[in-house]
């Protein structure tokens, strides 16, 4: 093998651990529960990789579950707002599915931190739902 080509393969490896090393917003694993809210039979879990959602861009994750099994609930919106004497702030949150069922991606943006109220809305193979819920971002 020559010099170049070691180089070259060790640097590949390196890339692949490093990259493995790193996380994916979709590893469960290491997020942390910020809240579970239940609508009928479905627990609705909030996961970070935070201690708690953070003002501006944040990336976390939606789980749906029905006796402890992710259940595919179809498409996800979500909204959340920050009402204030007089008016409210609102947030943007954006939802994406994984390559596993039940497990969403979401990316929001929150302007400040305080008390927001969120809401999800699905339809999809579990049926027609949608859950309310306060959370706290940092």
């Amino acid at each position: 093998m020559t010099r170049t080509l070691r180089w070259a393969s060790g640097l590949a490896i390196m890339m692949v651990t490093v990259t493995a090393g790193c996380g994916d917003a979709r590893d469960a694993t290491t997020m942390t529960e910020l809240q579970r809210v239940k609508s009928g039979t479905l627990d609705v879990a909030l996961l970070s990789p935070h201690d708690a959602l953070r003002h501006g861009k944040d990336a976390f994750m939606i789980e749906f579950k029905t006796n402890g099994n992710l259940v595919d609930v179809g498409s996800v919106r979500a909204s959340a707002n920050m009402p204030m004497p007089g008016m409210a702030m609102f947030g943007n949150i954006e939802v994406h599915r994984t390559d596993t069922p039940g497990r969403y991606t979401a990316n929001g943006e929150f302007e400040m931190a305080g008390t927001w109220r969120m809401a999800l809305e699905w339809e999809g193979p579990a049926g027609k739902g949608s859950v309310t819920f306060s959370g706290t971002v940092q």
